[in-house]
Parts: structure tokens; sequence; C-alpha cells
């Protein structure tokens, strides 16, 4: 089995929020690509990360990403689109050099009182250029990161929380792979270091990070990366057909908690 498409549970009982904190979008929210273009892609997306490039703000998000309205058809979550998203060495986040990064985001407000998924989808049609451990999707706080860790032989899809280097799931990553059709399979259930955040930030693109002092060797070509079927919701779904035909079915993630849970649950599709 070899993952590219994943959905993702939060489990948190906190009070409950009935409106959207400034700057946050409730749920359930859209990141799909199918109706976007370059144009509109801040409509969905911020593109911070890509605007502010190498101390100057003027970058420009069609250097990296190429929306394909049907790069997909047979679209995880709803999606025949695909965000096709690539990094290089010029990928410099403001004066960050110790980053390469191309990632977009959102900042959502998940729901306080049950599950939150966040469902993205990615598949890499070649081996990475470059050989580092590149995040693909996660939040910003680190409660969940999923990437590829290009530097290990064979390379490795993981699936990582609490924000430390260590997996608590991978599986070899096989270029040109993807899978998202089939009904959700359990596979790992991590317990959160203290209280898990309503608020987060929702990324998707490569990123990666180098210590000081590091020698930093990038390709000349981009390493690029497609992802479909991005939302995030307050329910389970199942995996979709090709947009814009609704989903039907699916297998709700099951989980207790007693007060504050602090459980997160990982679940791909076969």
């Amino acid at each position: 089995m070899h993952l590219s498409a994943a959905l993702f549970g939060v489990i948190s009982m906190m009070s409950v929020s009935f409106a959207a904190k400034p700057g946050y979008r409730q749920l359930p929210w859209d990141g799909r690509a199918y109706n976007l273009t370059i144009e509109t892609l801040d409509t969905k997306y911020n593109t911070a990360f890509l605007n502010l490039r190498n101390g100057r703000n003027d970058g420009n998000p069609a250097d990296y990403i190429t929306v394909q309205h049907q790069g997909r058809p047979e679209g995880y979550n709803d999606d025949g689109g695909v965000l096709a998203i690539g990094v290089d060495g010029n990928a410099i986040f403001s004066t960050n050099t110790e980053f390469r990064r191309s990632d977009v985001f959102q900042s959502i407000e998940g729901t306080s009182d049950t599950t939150t998924f966040y469902r993205a989808s990615f598949m890499k049609g070649e081996a990475f250029l470059n050989a580092y451990d590149w995040l693909l999707i996660f939040l910003g706080s680190g409660v969940f990161e999923i990437g590829v860790d290009a530097s290990k032989n064979p390379a490795l899809v993981y699936y990582r929380n609490n924000g430390t280097d260590v997996p608590k799931w991978s599986i070899e990553f096989v270029p040109g792979t993807c899978t998202g059709q089939d009904e959700l399979k359990f596979n790992s259930r991590s317990e959160v270091e203290g209280s898990l955040l309503t608020l987060n930030e929702f990324h998707i693109g490569p990123s990666t990070y180098f210590s000081e002092g590091s020698v930093i060797a990038m390709n000349e070509k981009q390493d690029v990366v497609s992802f479909n079927g991005m939302s995030v919701e307050a329910t389970a779904i199942g995996a979709g057909a090709p947009t814009p035909a609704p989903s039907e079915g699916g297998v709700a993630v099951s989980g207790s908690a007693e007060g504050e849970a602090r459980t997160f649950t990982f679940n791909d599709r076969k």
C-alpha cells in the first residue's frame, strides 16, 4: 500500500464558539483546486510565503504554482483539480535563508466540541531532486505533519506530531503513486502533548528547514508536488467522486475522551 492521500481527525472538548475569530475561516472550509485560477488563489489561501521572497515583497505565486483544473479527473474528496507546487533554491521566505518553502495556508477555526477532519492528497511524479526532509501537509502548531523524508534510502512518507522528528507512522515513498478512492482504513492513534488548539493554520506545499551552518545544495530544477482535495470539515465524508459529483457514505473516525481530549487520529485509504 502506497500512501499519498490522507484524512486527519482531531478530537477536542472545549467551550463552543459560535463565530469565527477575526482572520480565521469557519468550517466547512473548501480549499479544492477545481474552481481556482492562479489569479484567484488568494481567495482560498494565504500566499505570503510566495509573495515575500528574498527580502522583497514582489514575489509571484505563478513562479511556483500551476493550477490544473482536470489534473486528477478521478478526484479525491470531490476535487478534479490540482495545485502543482514547486520549490527550488530561490524559494526563500523573506530573509529566512534557513528555509526553502513554497507552502500556502489558511487560518482555520476548528470545531471545539467534536472532531475536525483535515483532508488533502498529494502525489509527486518523480523522485525528489533535493534529498531533504520535506513537510507537505501540516498544521502550523505542529499538531501533525505529513511529509516525505527524501534523505532516507528509500525515501519515506511519514506522519509525525507534537513537533518531533520521530515518525508515528511511515511507509516507503513511491513516485507517481496516489491513492484515495477506497474507504477509510484506520492507521494510527497518537497522544498529543498539551491542549489541542481550535485555531490553527493548515498548510500545503513543500517546506524544509536547514540548521545553522548547513551547506545548502539545491538542484536548479524545481521539485514539484501535486496537491488535490483540500478541505477542513466537522464531519466524515466519503473519498469522493470526480468534481462536481457529491460524495456518499464514508466511515466516521471513532474516539472518546474525558474532559479535554488529547487524542489525535490519523487515517489513510488503501
